[in-house]
């Protein structure tokens, strides 16, 4: 759930990237995420990361639509 966003610094990207074998190896882990956002930006975002990240599916869901979500996850 993605109720609050805000762009991270330059520094913070840098820390993240520095993370990003370390991130992969967590998500490999995972099937499949769903993200709940208000945004339309960011849900789309969502997906399109899904794309880029073959390793994990990500399907993006509006506040409202909890249960699909969940469903989508136990499938």
């Amino acid at each position: 759930r993605v109720d609050d966003f805000h762009l991270p610094t330059l520094a913070a990207l840098g820390v993240e990237l520095a993370r990003l074998p370390e991130l992969l190896r967590m998500i490999s882990r995972f099937d499949r995420c769903a993200v709940i956002a208000e945004a339309h930006w960011i849900r789309s975002v969502s997906e399109l990361e899904g794309l880029l990240v073959p390793i994990v599916e990500i399907r993006a869901f509006e506040p409202g639509q909890e249960a699909d979500a969940e469903a989508w996850l136990a499938e």
